[in-house]
């Protein structure tokens, strides 16, 4: 088999880059695809070729078999890396690679195809000798037929899309009342994320370690394990901080878990990089549940622990050279832990989040996978990561405050995210212990999720807009346009932040010291007030608020300003409503129009005019992000009209539903 020499990569972004990265150090020239959508992204710009694969905006353009393979032909590509999603592990991919004679970096089209279905991968895990959870896989079994089968199996049961990943089509069953809600709702999400709607049920194990052993295998039928990543700290079965190694593995366990994800490698003739994934109980009993055919999101942080580039061997296999690492030559040094960061809002229930990124600065000491750059655009159109921050230290508790540091000085601007919560997490004093399993964020959201109080980042946006300049070059302090009140007098403004209007007064001495009436209590008092201009749109400000002295970053948005505090990565959005005419809707007031909280697809209506609904009912389902979202009701009401329908692609604030009061 050749050395490969012109590799094209069919994902986009972060992944994308990362791949980049490897294959030119190796000399193996690139070529990237992208959407229209996508026609301006990093990884477009560092790739040596570039190919449009489909228009603006399309999932599917990536997910186009026929047209990734011609495009491969076009550019004269002997080889192709699918990265993780998208096409990663499909069958067919493999299956199509192989007969357009262009060598796939990853494993055989079979073993792909053995691993994507959940119930034969139980079925060959099961005959290699691995541990495996009770259950039940009949892929063509009726509702009833799985219904009965949860009966026996006992409750709580899980629901898993047989041809799933990713978290996407899982449901945790509690009781028997709830089934079939849950299972509807599963095949929905499956179907829409794997155009396969098919399911099975495990016995569900509550509050278990989520662990996964990476292993690399070559086509000489030598393989290697490299230990294992802990990714229990998940929501809605989503990983969102992974670390490796577990604080729940000793060097005994994670040489079983080793030799059972190395049969499951055998029994596959698996080749290139993979991951066998276990539950690990309180019991230290561990049961597989299923193997991924590709490379992790989360393999950064096992590089980091084995100095081995995971990617760089993926390539090296896959031209056919031998893996020259022995498993006793492989060792741990330190503590890695990574944070995944994305475009969601966790105080609404991490709602999705579009937006410009307007200010991005990540922490310079620590490894971050992005594709971000100011002056680009977060689309509601792929998923919802963005960034993965990687730490590495001494020791655990080391690599837990790093990675809480480094997450307080990572800026991005321009939308909500999760970077703060991200930070609350690494800071958290259970999960600084280690003693946790994948109901942690549940059982501590109270304090995880707590609201933040921006009293001083309110306050320097009162300011900033009270005495903005007209442009960034005129002096400072300059009036406020389209007031007709004196310096003299103080300034009104009316501003809304976290969904709650202020209704605020800012009075200047005249000496860089200002008085703001109307955030709580009494005026709130800022002094000392430096403002610089860092670049078009952004100031860096500098002041003591309440006598507490910050530097705060203020960027220009359409609406008004976001404010973020210096080592605080949650920014303040503060929108400035003084020159408008005063909202419709007052904070509390019947809400007789529905609107969408993101962009995203219809996938369920459920209502119709004349239907009377309750506080919390469900009228619509979209989906966003390749994640399922309910929007419900606020209060009882009559619906009076139905917008929209299944399949359309709504916009933020584009109306669904219209209520009516019950008279």
């Amino acid at each position: 088999m050749p050395r490969i020499k012109k590799l094209l990569i069919a994902n986009r972004n972060e992944i994308a880059r990362r791949i980049l990265r490897a294959a030119k150090p190796m000399g193996i020239a690139t070529v990237a695809v992208y959407s229209e959508a996508d026609k301006k992204a990093m990884h477009v710009q560092e790739a040596d070729e570039a190919y449009c694969i489909g228009p603006a905006p399309s999932l599917e353009s990536y997910l186009r078999i026929d047209k990734l393979i011609e495009t491969a032909l076009k550019a004269g590509a002997d080889a192709i890396h699918p990265g993780y999603g998208f096409v990663s592990e499909s069958p067919a991919f493999a299956q199509a690679c192989v007969d357009a004679g262009i060598t796939l970096v990853g494993p055989t089209p079979q073993a792909i195809a053995d691993m994507a279905d959940k119930a034969r991968a139980k079925e060959i895990a099961q005959q290699a000798g691995l541990p495996c959870i009770p259950g039940f896989s009949e892929p063509n079994a009726s509702v009833s037929d799985l219904m009965a089968a949860a009966q026996r199996i006992g409750y709580p049961v899980m629901i898993k899309a047989l041809a799933g990943g990713g978290g996407r089509g899982m449901r945790l069953v509690m009781t028997e009342s709830e089934f079939a809600s849950q299972l509807h709702s599963a095949q929905l999400e499956a179907k829409n994320a794997f155009n396969d709607d098919r399911v099975m049920l495990e016995k569900a194990i509550i509050n278990p370690r989520h662990i996964e052993i990476q292993v690399l295998a070559d086509i000489h039928d030598h393989a290697v394990h490299l230990g294992e990543r802990d990714c229990s700290v998940q929501r809605r079965h989503q990983k969102i901080v992974e670390e490796a190694p577990s604080p729940a593995v000793n060097a005994e366990l994670r040489a079983r878990m080793g030799e059972a994800a190395l049969k499951l490698v055998h029994a596959t003739h698996y080749v290139g990089a993979g991951t066998v994934e276990f539950l690990l109980d309180s019991n230290g009993d561990f049961y597989f549940i299923e193997m991924n055919t590709r490379l992790q999101v989360e393999h950064g942080v096992t590089e980091a622990i084995t100095g081995v580039d995971l990617v760089q061997w993926q390539l090296r296999i896959a031209s056919g050279e031998h893996l020259t690492l022995q498993q006793e030559q492989i060792v741990f040094n330190g503590h890695a832990i990574q944070g995944r960061l994305c475009a969601e809002d966790p105080a609404r229930d991490f709602m999705p989040q579009t937006g410009p990124v307007l200010t991005w600065s990540p922490d310079a000491n620590s490894r971050c996978d992005h594709a971000l750059q100011a002056g680009g655009e977060v689309s509601p159109w792929y998923d919802s990561l963005l960034a993965k921050v990687i730490v590495h230290g001494d020791n655990r508790l080391a690599a837990c405050e790093k990675l809480a540091d480094s997450l307080k000085r990572t800026v991005l601007i321009g939308f909500e995210h999760n970077a703060h919560y991200l930070q609350r997490i690494s800071s958290h004093p259970v999960f600084q212990g280690g003693d946790f399993g994948t109901g942690f964020l549940a059982q501590h959201a109270d304090e995880l999720l707590k609201p933040q109080h921006f009293q001083a980042e309110c306050a320097v946006a009162a300011v900033f807009l009270a005495y903005a300049p007209r442009h960034e070059r005129c002096a400072w302090p300059a009036p406020l346009a389209g007031f007709s009140s004196t310096r003299a007098l103080p300034q009104p403004l009316k501003l809304k932040a976290q969904g709650n209007t202020l209704n605020l007064k800012v009075s200047s001495n005249n000496a860089n010291g200002y008085a703001i009436d109307g955030l709580a209590g009494e005026a709130v008092m800022l002094e000392q007030w430096h403002c610089a201009v860092a670049q078009q749109g952004i100031f860096t400000i500098e002041a003591m608020v309440q006598g507490q002295s910050a530097q705060y970053t203020v960027t220009r948005s359409n609406t008004g300003v976001w404010v973020q505090q210096w080592l605080n990565p949650q920014a303040l959005h503060v929108e400035d409503e003084t020159l408008l005419s005063a909202s419709a809707l007052a904070e509390g007031v019947f809400q007789a129009l529905v609107s969408s909280p993101m962009n995203g697809k219809v996938t369920q209506v459920l209502v119709q005019p004349g239907q009377q609904v309750e506080a919390g009912t469900v009228l619509v389902c979209l989906e966003s992000m390749k994640m399922e979202h309910r929007i419900t009701a606020k209060s009882a009401a009559i619906v009076e009209q139905v917008h929209i329908k299944v399949g359309d692609q709504m916009k933020q604030k584009q109306a669904m539903v219209q209520l009516g009061q019950i008279q």
